[in-house]
């Protein structure tokens, strides 16, 4: 219902029963069920629901397009200052943090 309204589903052959208003014919559910399921709609509501996942990327990174190089700048800091600390802890020499 709520992707109608968001525009996601572009198909214009929208059975309002199953999407907009809510299905209430009970009596007859089965067949319309049936009929939904082989209906393009919901094809193309199923094809989005599988596709979608794999085509989209980590939110962070689509936000910034500089976050993964970022990312991998601030793990090499990282690992060359865990280097320097293990190199001064090996060597025995004292290190001093200024804060």
């Amino acid at each position: 219902m709520a992707a109608k309204k968001l525009g996601k589903i572009g198909n214009t052959k929208v059975d309002g029963s199953f999407i907009i208003d809510g299905f209430f014919n009970w009596k007859a559910g089965t067949e319309k069920f049936r009929k939904h399921d082989e209906s393009e709609c919901h094809k193309e509501a199923v094809e989005r629901l599988v596709t979608l996942p794999a085509t989209t990327r980590d939110v962070g990174e689509m936000l910034s397009a500089g976050h993964a190089k970022e990312k991998a700048d601030k793990r090499k800091q990282l690992l060359q200052i865990l280097r320097s600390i293990r190199f001064l802890a090996c060597s025995k020499c004292g290190y001093i943090i200024h804060l």
